[in-house]
């Protein structure tokens, strides 16, 4: 099997763009380096190909956009969709185009660096879903620009942008704290995996600290039949919450599912509230009062991060954008 640029890199103790600068004779590369690779180059019997040798002087006008595409993902992550289609917006202004890849959580590291590898893209943006420690080895191996939507769960230095997640907790908290409602319940998801669930908790705990005041929080509810079952258990207390709080749309549904089962009015009898607009909080009755993201600036946001990248590879980006806003509705 012919021998790549990785096995190169690999052979010559260097990081794969510094062969590809040496091999089209870049400035920046020393003489004696230069030298070095060339040498081993012959030696392994690597043979650059044409979209090799250009790689350091020409742009492909591709940007590549990762995330976990498989089947239902539109409904368990209905942001994506609108993130996507921002950060395609922005791009096509700028005369670029965007290719969606599939890529596995388990198979990430290896699919990413066969990416990276291929050249065939200026850049790429990763959906935090995938991001894994053994994938942060290999973005970070290499001076390739990246761009991660989503704050990782562990430190690093890679390239991401996020939604302040604690802004969002906050805000509702403060929303229904100054409503009057004291009994409130927050249902969550796995405080492990489900790290905005924990970080939306975080922000709702220091607006109730303000108020010396604490919150009932149910973890580990993953969906609708979760939620339906957990708000069955909840409406057979003795004395039920003023408020039940969901992370999501889906966990809502299955509380209205239980409440009206009881047949009990929302928000007369005890009041709902959600995070996320969308896919059904304008749908269901009564509307769902709701903290809503605006996802498709935050794709605009992403992809003038990536240009600014490319042309500026050293450029480091850990920030948040796109604030959270309250849109008040029945429910509450």
């Amino acid at each position: 099997m012919a021998a790549t640029i990785f096995d190169l890199a690999e052979a010559a103790g260097v990081s794969i763009s510094t062969v590809s600068k040496a091999l089209n004779d870049s400035y920046s590369i020393s003489e004696k380096t230069k030298e070095r690779i060339r040498k081993k180059a012959e030696e392994i019997g690597y043979k650059p190909n044409a979209r090799a040798r250009s790689f350091a002087r020409k742009k492909n006008g591709i940007i590549l956009f990762a995330a976990d595409m498989s089947k239902g993902i539109g409904f368990e992550n209905p942001h994506l969709f609108e993130i996507v289609t921002g950060v395609e917006r922005y791009l096509e202004e700028k005369g670029y185009s965007l290719i969606f890849k599939h890529v596995t959580v388990d198979n990430a590291p290896n699919q990413i660096k066969e990416l990276m590898l291929s050249e065939e893209a200026d850049g790429i943006i990763l959906h935090a879903g995938i991001i894994t420690k053994q994938l942060a080895f290999v973005l970070g191996k290499e001076a390739y620009p990246h761009l991660i939507i989503g704050k990782p769960n562990f430190v690093n230095t890679l390239s991401w942008i996020d939604v302040s997640h604690e802004s969002a907790g906050q805000i509702a908290a403060n929303y229904l704290l100054d409503k009057g409602y004291r009994g409130i319940v927050f249902l969550m998801g796995d405080p492990v995996n489900d790290q905005i669930s924990l970080r939306r908790l975080e922000g709702i705990n220091i607006a109730f600290e303000e108020e010396e005041l604490t919150i009932e929080t149910i973890s580990g509810i993953t969906g609708f039949d979760d939620s339906r079952r957990i708000t069955e258990q909840i409406l057979e207390r003795e004395k039920i919450p003023e408020v039940i709080l969901c992370n999501n749309n889906y966990l809502a549904l299955g509380c209205i599912q239980s409440i009206r089962v009881k047949n009990l009015d929302i928000p007369k009898d005890i009041a709902l509230m959600t995070f996320d607009n969308y896919p059904f909080s304008m749908l269901v009755q009564p509307t769902l009062t709701a903290i809503e993201v605006d996802m498709f600036d935050m794709g605009n946001q992403a992809a003038r991060f990536i240009l600014q990248k490319i042309k500026k590879p050293n450029m480091q980006t850990q920030s948040f954008c796109t604030t959270p806003v309250l849109i008040e509705r029945e429910s509450t």
